[in-house]
């Protein structure tokens, strides 16, 4: 679903909302590089193609100017020759745009003038920028200490504090999004972050489905001419798994452990309970076990356990509890091994894994399908 919302925010970026003339130029200053020509680029993701809206030379000083044409109010970027990636985005909600960047600058490389709204992209880009290089400070000190078998109450410190960090740049982000009266500003900053918390070498929290519409339902409503986001709204709306057992008594499973001993769910009661479902076999499943390795360590002493469900095939056991041993998934695991037959599927009534549902004290569901951030944030919410 995360891709699906990838796609339909940045092909938003590219629709405009208000009809006219948004002609614009950009000049200014390019200082410290080599490269003789400047691009400006709009990107059509619909299929995928780049086009060159206009170029220019760069003069001996390092002076610029490209002009575009625009119909619509957009994003657009700017490149040098010979470059894959761009070096800025602009929004011509200004007639006269001006950009001054010296690119022996490691960081603020820029300064852009004319225009609000790209201006505040440059705002939230330093913020993000910031905030980032706190983060990894803290990464680099638990690695350090990690391997130097240092102090691991302080590596523990160190991994909450990152972890603030995260959450104060998601919520950064929210409330520039919220305080945003450029629609096309606010879909720049949204469709950005989305995309960098789905790499997870950036440590981001990502938005979750509900949180994705909430933002777009606000859109919506503050921009009523932008049929384009109500559409992406009602797509995303559309692609949502709805719930089932929210809020309903989590049904009784009994099944053979790995040692063949009967497991009941009934036996967890009074402690906090994700009932994973997944199988050795299954490939997006075993991409999410790690998320559910880092949830189950962290939480495991705050009255919190995982219960894993598996529908590896008859005959494989040895295949299961290899990769329960590959994964560390070091929590109580059952299975009949009856594959798509298993009694946990008629019984939770799911059509793919991994699924799972969390399970409170009471025996009472009170979530499910969660997965990457939406774990995280979820147990966040119940345990702390």
């Amino acid at each position: 679903m995360q891709k699906i919302v990838i796609v339909f925010l940045v092909v938003a970026l590219v629709t405009g909302c208000t009809s006219g003339d948004n002609s614009f130029t950009v000049s200014g200053t390019l200082k410290n590089t080599t490269a003789k020509v400047v691009y400006i680029e709009e990107t059509n993701t619909a299929n995928g193609e780049r086009t060159v809206k206009d170029s220019a030379k760069i003069d001996d000083n390092g002076k610029f100017s490209v002009k575009v044409r625009a119909k619509d109010e957009g994003i657009f970027s700017l490149r040098l020759k010979d470059d894959v990636a761009h070096f800025v985005t602009v929004i011509n909600d200004a007639s006269s745009i001006k950009l001054d960047a010296d690119f022996n600058k490691r960081f603020d490389f820029y300064e852009v003038g004319g225009s609000r709204a790209s201006k505040a992209i440059q705002e939230y880009l330093a913020r993000l920028s910031e905030m980032q290089r706190e983060k990894f400070n803290y990464l680099v000190q638990i690695d350090s200490i990690k391997k130097g078998h240092g102090d691991s109450v302080l590596a523990a410190d160190l991994n909450n504090k990152q972890k603030e960090v995260s959450t104060r740049l998601k919520l950064y982000t929210k409330q520039t999004i919220e305080q945003s009266e450029n629609s096309s500003l606010a879909f720049h900053i949204l469709s950005t972050y989305v995309v960098m918390a789905r790499d997870p070498n950036y440590r981001m929290k990502n938005f979750t489905s509900a949180e994705l519409l909430a933002i777009l339902n606000d859109m919506v409503r503050k921009f009523p001419d932008r049929t384009d986001i109500a559409g992406i709204r009602n797509s995303i709306e559309s692609s949502t798994p709805k719930t089932m057992w929210v809020g309903r008594a989590a049904p009784e499973i009994s099944l053979p452990d790995t040692e063949g001993n009967t497991v009941s769910l009934s036996s967890f009661r009074g402690r906090f309970v994700l009932v994973d479902f997944w199988a050795s076999w299954c490939a997006p499943c075993r991409r999410e076990n790690p998320n559910v390795v880092e949830a189950y360590n962290r939480y495991k002493d705050k009255n919190f356990t995982v219960l894993g469900v598996s529908l590896d095939r008859p005959g494989e056991k040895e295949r299961w509890m290899q990769a329960i041993r590959d994964d560390n998934l070091t929590w109580t695991h059952i299975s009949d091994l009856k594959y798509w037959q298993s009694a946990a599927v008629s019984i939770y009534q799911f059509q793919s894994i991994p699924f799972n549902v969390l399970v409170d004290p009471e025996g009472k569901v009170i979530a499910e399908n969660l997965r990457e951030a939406a774990l995280e944030e979820k147990l966040e919410e119940v345990l702390n």
